[in-house]
């Protein structure tokens, strides 16, 4: 404020200086006055006042977005997991064992089919009947002794006293066990090896051998 009224302050000092001399001065033009602004005194506002206030809005905070971090994919494992599975109560039922078959019984009848007719299915198989008579004849011409009345002969031929089924089994399968004696010039072995097919026993079933020495007992000397 004492810089703002200098000028005035000046002129008031030189008049008083010049009255004092005695010399009457012109007055000096004054000098106009200095415009003091007034100090703005910002207005309160009151609880009847009308006019609006504002309130300054606060500046939004602006949070920094944190990067999210990738996942990682996990290798999946080389080795499968094996979930194992209780084993359940229910009783497995045993298996049935199946029952065998019974032989059949020895059939004279089918055991004549094959003295006569062969063994299906094995032509190389020599027929019974290719060496064989079953009736009485004159002459034999062929290789093995007739066997009109064999079932009568079967039990006497094995000095063991073996049974006719016995000795008729053996001389089929075994044909060196029982060696017919040659008659006159007939022979029926050569060097206590019989003339009569060797494998019979390899080449013949069971139950065809069985038929065959049930055919064989039934021929007897009438």
């Amino acid at each position: 404020m004492i810089v703002k009224h200098a000028p005035t302050a000046l002129c008031t000092l030189l008049l008083a200086t010049l009255a004092a001399c005695g010399t009457p001065a012109t007055p000096a033009a004054p000098f106009p006055p200095t415009l003091v602004l007034p100090t703005r005194v910002p207005i309160q506002p009151t609880a009847d006042s009308r006019v609006a206030v504002t309130t300054p809005r606060a500046a939004p905070t602006v949070v920094a977005a944190v990067p999210t971090r990738t996942p990682t994919r996990a290798r999946p494992s080389p080795t499968p997991t094996i979930t194992l599975i209780p084993p359940t109560s229910t009783p497995v039922p045993p298996t049935e064992t199946p029952t065998p078959s019974p032989t059949p019984q020895p059939d004279p009848a089918r055991g004549a089919i094959l003295f006569a007719n062969g063994f299906p299915g094995r032509p190389n198989v020599p027929t019974c009947a290719s060496c064989h008579y079953v009736e009485p004849v004159e002459v034999n011409d062929l290789v093995g002794p007739v066997m009109y009345g064999l079932a009568d002969r079967a039990a006497r031929r094995d000095p063991n006293e073996v049974s006719a089924v016995s000795y008729l089994r053996n001389s089929i399968t075994q044909p060196n066990k029982y060696l017919v004696p040659n008659e006159g010039d007939k022979v029926y072995a050569v060097g206590g090896v019989s003339l009569m097919h060797q494998t019979y026993a390899q080449d013949l079933t069971p139950e065809e051998i069985n038929d065959l020495v049930a055919y064989m007992l039934t021929l007897r000397a009438r």
